[in-house]
């Protein structure tokens, strides 16, 4: 399942794009795409591993993945 989630305005800050994605997997997604004007970030689960590609700004989508590998949850 896809969840898609689209910031309008401002830049989102770390927070907000760790929130929404933590939604995501909370309601059972297993493929994330954050969106902010022409950025973009993916995450994917298979399995118990995440992967993760784009940015958001200084944001990375590889970064997030490395955090959720870790810890499970982005905090």
């Amino acid at each position: 399942m896809l969840y898609e989630y689209y910031f309008e305005g401002r830049k989102p800050s770390l927070a907000q794009v760790k929130k929404v994605i933590n939604q995501g997997l909370n309601n059972g997604y297993n493929m994330l795409e954050i969106s902010w004007g022409e950025n973009l970030l993916s995450i994917e689960r298979e399995g118990i591993d995440f992967y993760g590609w784009g940015w958001i700004k200084n944001i990375s989508g590889g970064d997030l993945a490395n955090e959720l590998n870790q810890n499970g949850v982005l905090k």
